[in-house]
């Protein structure tokens, strides 16, 4: 009887403690959750406290710094930052502001000086190549070799001068089939001129035939005229480092007048490139990184390799991806944060290698970096 006694007062008081004990379990989760708040001084990262409060060395307000957050483990970190998370009203508060990375096709505009050609040099060299084509044509069928010889090498001769003064093989054949010389190069006719721009060697892997021009000056009272480019000088000029563009302009008003100085702007395509706004890239020299965000108000810094700067965007080999959040504005007070969060983490980190630190012998004492008694 008192056995039965005894299991009715089990059954009846052990669910009781049960509850009790898990509501106490999860008090104590909440109460070390709350307790896992540490402040800390901006200036004193080795002050931390579990409460509000001063710095005991220079009197600032702590702040309060979230441990409880995962670290996002996306990419490589730039040195001495971290990963870390922000309320939407200290976002607010501080104009934290998002883009986008996107993937598009980029142009750079190669803006150089240029000049309506006066070019009797080359006017010049193509009349003697098509007189050299003529002679050629003439003595085709003479039974002396000698003199079919020396007209080969006058028309090779004549060929080559005009490949230095930059025309292509398509233009010499054209020039050549066309039994005719190109007078814009004296005098603007027919509502066509050509135009001499003057690219620097850094910009003429990105230059062209068939890439578009456009053509200003202050006398043009505002006006832009069309041009194309045809052809780019093979040689450089060692003095300026530049190397001459031929554009073509059909559109041409009588105030352009021969070697008038003019503004050329190339557009050059650069392929499509993954890009982001040039203000989301803090950039040291030898290292630049960006800010990664969630929709949870967490903030990677992550690592990214730039290609190549165009206008107000930077194009990237590496480090993000299509689609991904970046941090456009508020930037420095971004990397404010991060940092803030490194030194932080760096200290913890510290401060556990002191805690696991073997004993040295007398005299000694263990290095954290070493990782050796000195």
């Amino acid at each position: 009887m008192r056995i039965i006694f005894l299991i009715l007062i089990v059954i009846v008081f052990f669910p009781i403690l049960s509850c009790s004990k898990s509501k106490k379990t999860a008090e104590q989760s909440q109460q070390s959750q709350k307790t896992a708040d540490v402040y800390t001084c901006p200036m004193h990262p080795q002050i931390k406290k579990d409460s509000p409060g001063q710095c005991p060395i220079c009197g600032m307000t702590l702040v309060k710094v979230e441990t409880t957050h995962t670290e996002a483990q996306g990419g490589e970190a730039p040195d001495g930052h971290a990963a870390f998370s922000l309320s939407e009203a200290k976002r607010q508060m501080i104009g934290v502001k998002l883009g986008v990375v996107s993937k598009k096709p980029l142009f750079k505009s190669i803006h150089v000086a240029g000049r309506l050609a006066f070019d009797p040099e080359l006017y010049a060299a193509q009349n003697e190549y098509i007189e050299a084509v003529k002679q050629v044509e003439s003595v085709k069928n003479s039974p002396v070799a000698d003199v079919r010889q020396s007209s080969e090498r006058m028309l090779d001769a004549a060929k080559l001068r005009l490949k230095i003064l930059g025309l292509s093989d398509v233009q010499i054949k054209n020039l050549a089939a066309g039994d005719f010389n190109d007078a814009r190069l004296l005098l603007k006719t027919g509502g066509s001129s050509w135009v001499y721009a003057e690219v620097f060697e850094m910009d003429l892997p990105l230059v062209h035939p068939g890439l578009s021009a456009e053509i200003s000056a202050r006398f043009l009272g505002g006006q832009v005229v069309a041009g194309k480019v045809v052809s780019i000088d093979r040689i450089i000029n060692p003095a300026t480092r530049t190397a001459k563009a031929r554009i073509l302009v059909n559109d041409v008003r009588s105030l352009l007048r021969p070697e008038s100085y003019v503004d050329v702007n190339i557009l050059a395509p650069l392929g499509e490139q993954i890009t982001v706004p040039f203000d989301a890239v803090l950039d040291t020299g030898k290292q630049a990184w960006v800010f990664v965000a969630d929709n949870q108000g967490k903030f990677e810094p992550r690592l990214v390799t730039i290609k190549f700067h165009v206008g107000s965007e930077a194009a990237l080999a590496s480090g993000v991806k299509e689609g991904e959040q970046i941090v456009t504005s508020a930037n420095f007070l971004i990397d404010s944060e991060s940092r803030l969060k490194g030194v932080l983490m760096s200290a913890d980190a510290t401060g556990a290698d002191k805690k696991a630190a073997p004993s040295c012998p007398e005299g000694q004492h263990w290095d954290g970096a070493m990782k050796m008694c000195m």
